[in-house]
């Protein structure tokens, strides 16, 4: 869910706000590049808590199943 609200959120400025985006922030860096780069962080840490949340379920289960 927050993947895809960032990801429309950046689509819908990128497609709207192509002057916002290209705006100089620091040198050659755009707010669109900060953007894709707080995203890409974003995707990779829910997908790491999902991984780790997903481990904790499965592993109780494996050991109702060893008698």
């Amino acid at each position: 869910m927050v993947n895809g609200l960032t990801f429309s959120v950046h689509l819908l400025l990128a497609c709207s706000a192509a002057d916002f985006m290209a705006t100089r922030v620091w040198g050659k860096t755009t707010i669109g590049v900060l953007a894709l780069l707080i995203q890409g962080f974003l995707l990779m840490w829910t997908a790491a808590r999902y991984d780790r949340r997903a481990d904790q379920r499965v592993v109780p289960q494996e050991q109702e199943l060893d008698y």
